[in-house]
């Protein structure tokens, strides 16, 4: 027996599915805008650090080991870390963190942002987490501190210096091909398994966002601390080298043969460390 159909059902029928689909169309549209509007705010934020950082930067941090002067007594000129006070080096480091690891830390935030929607969850969860994160790399320029006090004090010479940074190219460039390198990439690169193997500690008011950015910090730190070495060794605001490796961390975490680009830079890092260390050596 065919059941028909009430008169009038069709249109209504009709209407209740277009007002379904209107509110399906708008349910996927509503995450598209906040994928813009996550992406856009931290770009903005990255591209305002870089702004600052090119009309104020400080000629004593963009020196790095091996481009420090040549002769003791110009050595003067160099106001590495002790140059400045404490609380202004760890401020210029926090926005120099913001230029550069924003951009690649865009897809870790979105993925964050999306399970924050679902919970229905305020957008200061996401702040949270993304202060959890540069708190870790917050942390990270007390020890970048008291490296460039450090060389300031300790390094007599020009040939100790060229020492000093050949190795720390060397090891800088092995740490690239290490496997725990390997490990906390894949992390970087895996967004959604931080946001499932930590959902148990998400649920915690702001708390919660904060230790998860923290733990994400941690594992960037680990992933990206060998570069930041790097630019120790040739200037840490010089503006051209923080732009080459801030490209190398986003197409390290973001692009598929991110990984593979990484191991080859870390094969030329550590060869780049090894002329370094042979010139001050006297071989070449």
């Amino acid at each position: 027996m065919v059941e028909r159909e009430p008169h009038g059902g069709g249109r209504r029928g009709r209407s209740i599915l277009s007002a379904t689909e209107a509110h399906e169309h708008r349910g996927r549209q509503t995450p598209r805008r906040d994928v813009y509007v996550i992406t856009a705010s931290l770009v903005f934020l990255a591209a305002i650090a870089w702004l600052y950082i090119v009309r104020t930067p400080d000629q004593g941090m963009a020196v790095g080991v091996l481009t420090r002067p040549p002769s003791d007594d110009a050595m003067s000129a160099m106001e590495s870390g002790s140059g400045m006070s404490f609380t202004l080096f760890i401020s210029t480091w926090i926005v120099m963190m913001i230029a550069m690891m924003f951009p690649a830390v865009v897809p870790v935030v979105l993925v964050f942002d999306r399970w924050r929607r679902t919970r229905h969850r305020s957008v200061a969860s996401t702040v949270s987490f993304i202060a959890g994160y540069l708190a870790v790399w917050g942390s990270a320029g007390l020890l970048v501190y008291a490296a460039l006090v450090g060389i300031e004090t300790q390094v007599e010479n020009s040939t100790t210096a060229v020492t000093i940074g050949g190795i720390s190219l060397i090891a800088a460039g092995l740490y690239q091909l290490s496997p725990l390198k390997t490990a906390c990439l894949n992390h970087c690169r895996s967004p959604l398994g931080l946001v499932m193997q930590h959902s148990r500690h998400l649920g915690r008011g702001l708390r919660g966002p904060f230790r998860v950015g923290i733990v994400h910090g941690a594992y960037c730190l680990g992933c990206c601390w060998a570069l930041m070495v790097v630019l120790i060794v040739l200037g840490l605001m010089n503006l051209g080298w923080m732009a080459a490796v801030a490209a190398l961390i986003l197409v390290e975490k973001t692009l598929p043969a991110g990984q593979a680009f990484g191991r080859v830079s870390g094969v030329g890092i550590a060869l780049t460390g090894a002329v370094v260390l042979a010139t001050a050596s006297g071989i070449i």
